[in-house]
Order: C-alpha cells, then sequence, then structure tokens
C-alpha cells in the first residue's frame, strides 16, 4: 500500500501494528487515513502471515475523532447527500472492515477516545486502556447525531440505558468505569499499557487464526440472527474449521495433554 501521511505502518511477522500519528491534532483522522486503514486492515484480512491487527495512536490520546476542520457549517452549502456519501465510503466502511475482519484488531488506548475516535477504539476485538483513558461521544452536545456504528455498538456492549447516558449526555466515561461497565477489555497504568497491549496480542498471534476469524464473525453476525439462523451459522463455520490444519493440532495437543502449537491455517 502507498505512504499515508499521518498513518504509519508496520508488519513485523504475523502482528500488523497501524498507528495514527497526528498528536498535535489528537490523531484526528482524515478521509485519507481512513483509506489507508480499510487498505492495510482488508490486506491484512487476505493475507496468511498476518495473524492480529494493532491500532494505537501516538503520544497521549488515542484519537479526537475525525479531522472536521474544514467544515464548519460557515462555508458554502454542500450538495444534499454530501455526508452520507462520505460516510458510507470513508468511516462507516472502516468500522465494518474492522468488525468483519477475519483476524482480530486490539486497540490500545491513552487518553481521549471522542467521537469517531470512541467507536474506532471500541470496535476492537480486545480494547485495553490506561487509567488516563477517556470514552467520549460528543455528537448531541455539538448539535449533531452519532455516526460510524456508535449507536449499534454502544448498546450491545453496555446496554441502552449506558448507552443513552454516554450519547444523550455527552457524557466522557473514564477507563475504570469503562471496564466496570463491559465497555472495554483490560485496565493498566499508564506505564503499563504497551507491555499489557504487547501480551494480549502475542498471545492472540500464536492463536487458531481461522477458527479466531470464524468465531469473532459468528458473534457478529449472531447479535441480529434468531436462534435458528445462530444455529445455521454455527454449524457452517464448524465445518470450516475441523477442515484446518490447527483444529489437527488441538486435538492432538489435548490427545496428549500438551498446550497446542497453531500455524494460522
Amino acid at each position: 500500500m502507498s505512504e499515508v501521511p499521518g498513518l504509519a505502518v508496520a508488519a513485523d511477522g504475523a502482528v500488523l501494528a497501524l498507528t495514527l500519528e497526528r498528536p498535535d491534532k489528537g490523531n484526528a483522522v482524515t478521509a485519507e487515513i481512513a483509506a489507508g486503514l480499510i487498505d492495510a486492515i482488508e490486506t491484512a484480512s487476505q493475507d496468511d502471515t498476518t495473524r492480529v491487527v494493532i491500532i494505537r495512536g501516538q503520544g497521549k490520546n488515542f484519537c479526537s475523532g475525525f479531522d472536521i476542520s474544514g467544515n464548519r457549517g460557515d462555508g458554502p452549502q454542500p450538495r444534499a447527500g454530501h455526508m452520507e456519501r462520505r460516510l458510507a465510503a470513508g468511516a462507516h466502511r472502516l468500522i465494518e472492515t474492522i468488525q468483519y475482519a477475519q483476524v482480530p484488531v486490539v486497540t490500545v488506548v491513552a487518553g481521549w477516545a471522542a467521537g469517531f475516535g470512541n467507536v474506532l477504539a471500541l470496535s476492537g476485538d480486545y480494547v485495553v486502556a490506561d487509567t488516563s483513558a477517556k470514552f467520549w461521544v460528543p455528537f448531541v452536545g455539538r448539535g449533531f447525531t452519532p455516526d460510524s456504528g456508535t449507536t449499534w455498538i454502544l448498546p450491545r456492549l453496555v446496554g441502552m440505558a449506558r448507552a443513552k447516558d454516554m450519547v444523550l449526555r455527552s457524557r466522557p466515561v473514564a477507563a475504570e468505569e469503562a471496564l466496570r461497565w463491559g465497555l472495554i477489555s483490560q485496565v493498566t497504568e499508564p506505564g503499563d499499557l504497551e507491555a499489557a497491549a504487547a501480551a494480549i496480542v502475542a498471545e492472540l498471534a500464536a492463536a487458531a487464526t481461522v477458527s479466531v476469524g470464524l468465531a469473532k464473525q459468528l458473534l457478529a453476525q449472531n447479535s441480529n440472527a434468531t436462534l435458528s439462523d445462530s444455529l445455521r451459522n454455527e454449524a457452517m463455520t464448524e465445518e470450516l474449521a475441523i477442515r484446518t490444519a490447527d483444529f489437527k493440532e488441538g486435538m492432538r495437543a489435548f490427545g496428549e495433554r500438551r498446550g497446542a502449537t497453531f500455524e494460522g491455517r
């Protein structure tokens, strides 16, 4: 993929690290960065060597949102439908890409995860934050409405009452409260954040990648499915999983009472 200003892409063995590098702007995401993230994650999903993706922000904040510095509402009136088109092609497509990627995605959060940055953080399969982290949905407080899957993800993570608390009051939620709510996976002290993230990334990179991806797919699909559809979905993914080399290794390891060594195939 081509180089994108404000986004660092680094592959290290089974791990693809994506770092937002606009600390002076709170790591606000531009349209170009969103496209770069989509490209990188889609490529990772098709690359047999990549087994986990990590997304982090450079500096003291994870992401302050989508960069709307050129759209303050006082310029020429854009053509009708421009927001729907832009969201569909950028922010919305990125969140769908993360949700349905066939590899696990870990997000590492320090400081503010606000607006689009909040939903970007929470779209990760495993969210590790330090005690400086704050998760904020400021849309209503600015006179518009949430987007990018915010109203889909939040109620599924914390229930409708707490989702309304975050959305309607535009109230930031600190890391420790977010953990109690089930909004995120783990909280550390600031000095321990990178080590904690590295540990979970290493664990996922050594997992049965196909099964992890299929299980992730099931959780996304079945959150809106009937029981009958869920059972059919589970049977189909099970059929695929038992044909992998990692399934055979897992069964051998179980029989031999040892830890499995998975190859991600």
